[in-house]
């Protein structure tokens, strides 16, 4: 429910002019062939004034900044294009032709499985900008992921599912280091975000499958947050929204730089504009705050802190279709999370990476009158050490320490109180070779163990790439992956095993200039997979490892910045066929978050006469299986196919000389009745029927409007 203005930051950042305008810098952007780079972004550093370049190559950018200013161009395909120019007052019209990467036509990068957004890296897929202004995603990380191929609209859950994997199967990293709870506490059947804002990160990693050996604790993907550096300036913004407010302050001194941020949100006109499919008796209201320092130390070294604390409560009538009674549920959330890290370069040849990280998530969910209270504490620390051997020859290696702190606390007549601790100290080493302009190897090695599961484990993986042309290659990646069982598993039987699973993955990408092809085959084979008797069941022998899986499937994309004029568009497609025996799954079956097929079509265009962004989203999934208790046959039934537009509206302005902007974003845009699935009821009525509910979303159509100035 956490819908933030971080999204609407970066647009302002990007786009908006400055109205107190004294002098124009104009004029075309093309590439050495003299076509027109269109949706380039330019600006000033450090600086909120921007503009983008339109379906000519076109560009006027209004600003009133005077002396020496550092002029900045920057699109994915294209080296950064950097220019002082000294500001006057006089209009300056400029004529720039952009240059192809260096690394488009001469090297040869690792692109299995992994999908980079990026301002800054040369081989990205996507950028910041594109993560943050993605419609049907309103500011959310995981959310934007979900338009990549590989995912799979799982709409009751929020959270990322890949390639046959459930959504504890992708974990997410910052800087490094692992991130206890990185989505916000929720409801039954009722979606999720992540806690983190888009804005946060100068370059997000998401990762579908054989991701290196640095990464562990993951049995199908992996989204890696990197965050920013220092600020480029003073400013500050206030936000008003119709979910509520927010208002950001930042400061920037000659070596450091420290950024506030605060938000309230609060669901209740929304409930009262779009009626909400839950009864609720609170609407979801969240508070949130982050603070973020940062500190140059010496030439090359970055000392960068984070913090952040969201408080969040909502209240509903949970209709308990069994038994006819509309049950009151109450769900309160406190979160912290601090992160610090470390990275310098030794010398000409060693690079270093280290940093420490705390959290803890206390959920207590009171159903009925009966309090469920969750406590999850985690702390980290890491250290990574780069060789630069030569020139086409590297080496990683290094280490981390997870600690993680599990209670679960049930009051009734009595209180039940159920504790986990477990130490898991991992250890690892990569090397990275390019035999030849053509030809690159990573091999890598990790070693994991759980103090809690008594298990040591040594996971080898492998990646490849063969650059077939000038602008096309071949990428393989082979890996050993594993993750410690659930909590809610682990309180009742401790003496479970780690869950398995084989990644096998070819790529082949073809990439030039504004247009990006990629077509992705895999096979993933999961191994001890937790089975039960019955959920939640307080014996530790109805639980065991006997469970498997399979997945395979082909995922394509296509982005082209270049073809439709003045826009930019992508597409991506999945194609899964998986079964698993898992749970308390009689069989081996389809399971019931699996799409056959997914499709995702992203499309952004932007008027630079009416300073306005348009973008649209759309969404298919094919019926997902899920298990008809009044059949005999298990999971054969399927939903009706899933179908989402989403649509955001960005119109930017001046107010006293300010920089505003006006932000629309609707979701669901005509109102399609998706279902996600059927609850059933646990035993048969007096005439042998087990009733079902329909899974649906918590809401139709649903607009967001904001108004946000900067100060």
């Amino acid at each position: 429910m956490k819908t933030s203005n971080y999204i609407f930051v970066m647009l302002l950042t990007l786009l908006s002019g400055n109205a107190a305008a004294q002098q124009s810098i104009s004029g075309i952007i093309s590439d050495k062939k003299g076509k027109p780079v269109i949706c380039a972004n330019i600006y000033f550093e450090g600086s909120y004034g921007g503009t983008i370049s339109d379906s000519t190559g076109h560009f006027e950018l209004i600003s009133d900044l005077t002396g020496e200013q550092v002029f900045t161009i920057s699109f994915i395909g294209f080296e950064t294009y950097m220019r002082i120019l000294d500001l006057t007052g006089k209009d300056t019209i400029l004529s720039i032709i952009l240059k192809d990467e260096v690394s488009e036509i001469n090297e040869v990068v690792f692109t299995a499985g992994l999908f980079s957004a990026s301002d800054e890296k040369k081989s990205a897929t996507l950028s910041s900008y594109d993560i943050a202004s993605t419609a049907s995603a309103v500011g959310d990380i995981y959310g934007a992921y979900a338009t990549m191929p590989g995912s799979q609209k799982v709409g009751e859950e929020g959270m990322l599912f890949v390639r046959g994997g459930e959504g504890y199967e992708t974990k997410t990293y910052m800087d490094g280091m692992l991130v206890q709870s990185p989505y916000f506490s929720s409801m039954p059947d009722v979606p999720t975000r992540g806690r983190f804002s888009p804005l946060l990160f100068s370059e997000t990693l998401f990762s579908t499958g054989g991701y290196s050996a640095e990464y562990g604790h993951a049995l199908s993907s992996i989204v890696d947050l990197s965050t920013n550096g220092l600020e480029t300036e003073d400013k500050a913004s206030v936000a008003v929204m119709s979910v509520g407010a927010n208002a950001s302050w930042a400061k920037r001194w000659e070596k450091s730089s420290l950024a506030v941020t605060g938000l309230y949100a609060n669901s209740t006109l929304t409930h009262k504009l779009f009626k909400p499919y839950v009864d609720w008796t609170k609407a979801p209201v969240l508070g949130d705050g982050m603070l973020m320092f940062r500190q140059q130390i010496g030439e090359n070294g970055l000392l960068k802190s984070f913090g952040s604390f969201n408080s969040m409560s909502m209240r509903m009538n949970y209709d308990n279709f069994e038994a006819g009674t509309m049950d009151d549920m109450k769900l309160d959330n406190l979160n912290f999370y601090t992160n610090t890290s470390y990275t310098d370069q030794l010398s000409e040849k060693w690079l270093i990476r280290t940093g420490v990280a705390y959290s803890r998530d206390s959920e207590n969910i009171n159903y009925v009158g009966v309090p469920v209270t969750t406590v999850t504490t985690g702390a980290s620390m890491k250290l990574t050490l780069a060789n630069l051997v030569s020139e086409n020859f590297k080496t990683r290696f290094g280490g981390d320490f997870n600690r993680g702190w599990y209670s679960q606390t049930v009051t009734t007549d009595s209180t039940i109180r159920m504790e986990l601790v477990d130490n898991q100290p991992s250890l690892f080493v990569e090397t990275e070779c390019k035999i030849s302009k053509t030809i690159a190897l990573r091999t890598g090695i990790r070693a994991e163990h759980s103090s809690l599961l008594q298990s040591l484990a040594l996971l080898p993986r492998i990646s490849a790439a063969y650059k077939t042309g000038t602008y096309s290659q071949f990428s393989f990646a082979w890996g050993k992956y594993r993750q410690k069982p659930e909590n809610e598993y682990l309180q009742f039987a401790p003496a479970l095993s780690p869950e398995r699973a084989d990644h096998y993955i070819l790529n082949f990408q073809y990439r030039k200039h504004r247009r990006t092809f990629r077509v992705e085959g895999y096979l993933k084979y999961y191994d001890e997979l937790v089975k039960f008797t019955s959920r939640y069941s307080p014996v530790a022998a109805d639980y065991n490892n006997n469970g498997y899986g399979r997945a395979q499937g082909i995922d394509l994309f296509w982005r082209d910045s270049e073809s439709l004029r003045g826009s930019d568009y992508w597409i991506s497609y999945s194609y899964l066929n998986t079964s698993r025996d898992y749970q308390d799954y009689p069989e081996s079956a389809a399971p019931s978050f699996a799409s056959v097929h997914n499709l995702s079509l992203v499309y952004k265009r932007f008027f630079e006469r009416l300073k306005t962004l348009c973008g649209i989203t759309y969404s298919f999934a094919s019926g997902r299986p899920y298990n008809d208790m009044n059949t005999a046959e298990f999971m054969t039934g399927k939903t009706k196919p899933y179908n989402d537009i989403s649509l955001n509206i960005t119109y930017l302005t001046t107010l006293y000389n300010r920089d505003c902007i006006i932000h629309l974003n609707i979701t669901n845009l005509l109102g399609f009745n998706n279902v996600f699935g059927y609850n059933y009821a646990g035993v048969p009525n007096e005439n042998g029927v087990y009733a079902s509910q329909a899974i649906v979303p918590t809401t139709g159509t649903m607009a967001v409007l904001m108004f946000m100035i900067s100060l």
